[in-house]
Formats: structure tokens, C-alpha cells, sequence
């Protein structure tokens, strides 16, 4: 699973110095204040065969400290090169909210999960291999947490280089977020603590 994350991570990497901004090589998003209404997706194909469903990001909040949370294509053409994901999905999508300065900023991933693979034992491989693909620019796997937000026991990890992931498994709805932040704004919290339903 580590494919995936550093694919998905090439839009949302951060250099290795720590450095708290998207990298240059970012999606291209200008956050805006207002949220608006997304359009009714369709899911599109990926070459892994596990189709991008940008309607999976209704599970997130609309927005993170009134910046939308905005589809990002570029990091689902990249996650889509993987084979990690044929395995545990059946569909998926990314998003990012960003401030205009690039300081605060959370990365979202919304995976529908095919039923019966998910359990307890693979839902630690998960998190260990997006911390690990997280982590590896932003100096490594320095600590991990958990605690609730938005009522959600959520699993936290925490990077050298001042990175976060936020992982929630929602078995009910076969469900699986994973989310990578920076900022004091804490915007991956906030992301978190919003999932809906």
C-alpha cells in the first residue's frame, strides 16, 4: 500500500527540510472562503481498474477553515498507477483544502471499500504503509496517537518534518479516510472531526 501513498503524494509532498507548503509540483487550487455545491460526479476509470468516484467526497466536510475541500484529479491520476488499490477498493477519490499561503493544508483520501477486506490486522498494514510513504519526505515516522474527533476514534501519526496523517476506518458505511496535514491551522483535525454521516 505504500505505492499508493506516495503516488498520491506527489501533488501534496513536502520537502525533506520540513518545509510546511505544497511543493511546486501541487495541483493547482485556489481555495475560496465560500463553499460551493459540487456538480453530480460520475466516476471515471483509472488505469488500476478502481474507478475515481469524486462523490465519495461528500463524506468529507465541505470545507476546512472556510477553505473548500476541492477535488484533486492530478493526485488521483497519479494513485490511480498503483496496484495498491485493486485489492481493497472498489472506488475512491482525493481532495485538498489549502490556505492562499500554502501553510495550512489538508490532503484527503476516501476509499470504498470492497466488503470483507478490511479488519483490524489490515487496517494497522494500511496505516503503517501511508505513515511510512507519508513520512518519508517530511523526516520519517516520529510518533503515533489516537484519539476521538468528531466522535470517530481516529489514528494519528506524526512526521519529523511537522506532517500529520489522520486515518478513520467507518466499517459501517466500508469506508476507509486517510488524510496528511500541515499547519498550525490544524486543518487535518478539523477535516476529520467534519466527516459527515
Amino acid at each position: 500500500m505504500r505505492g499508493i501513498v506516495i503516488a498520491i503524494l506527489v501533488g501534496v509532498s513536502v520537502a525533506a527540510c520540513g518545509s510546511s507548503a505544497p511543493s511546486a509540483s501541487a495541483p493547482a487550487v485556489t481555495p475560496t472562503p465560500v463553499p460551493t455545491a459540487p456538480a453530480t460526479p460520475m466516476p471515471t476509470a483509472s488505469t488500476s481498474g478502481v474507478p475515481v468516484d469524486p462523490s465519495l467526497l461528500a463524506l468529507l466536510p465541505p470545507d476546512v477553515n472556510g477553505f473548500a475541500i476541492v477535488e484533486s484529479p492530478e493526485a488521483e491520476t497519479s494513485a490511480a498507477q498503483s496496484s495498491d488499490l485493486s485489492p481493497v477498493a472498489t472506488s475512491f477519490a482525493a481532495g485538498l483544502a489549502a490556505d492562499s499561503a500554502g501553510t495550512n493544508w489538508a490532503f484527503g483520501v476516501v476509499v470504498a471499500l470492497r466488503p470483507g477486506v478490511m479488519s483490524g490486522a489490515a487496517f494497522r498494514t494500511w496505516r503503517d504503509s501511508y505513515d511510512k510513504g507519508a513520512c518519508s519526505q517530511a523526516g520519517g515516522v516520529v510518533g503515533h496517537a489516537e484519539t476521538k474527533l468528531g466522535g470517530r476514534l481516529a489514528y494519528i501519526a506524526s512526521c519529523g518534518g511537522g506532517v500529520h496523517t489522520y486515518h478513520v476506518w467507518l466499517p459501517e458505511r466500508q469506508r476507509l479516510v486517510s488524510v496528511s496535514a500541515v499547519g498550525e491551522g490544524r486543518f487535518g483535525e478539523r477535516l476529520v472531526a467534519g466527516i459527515r454521516g
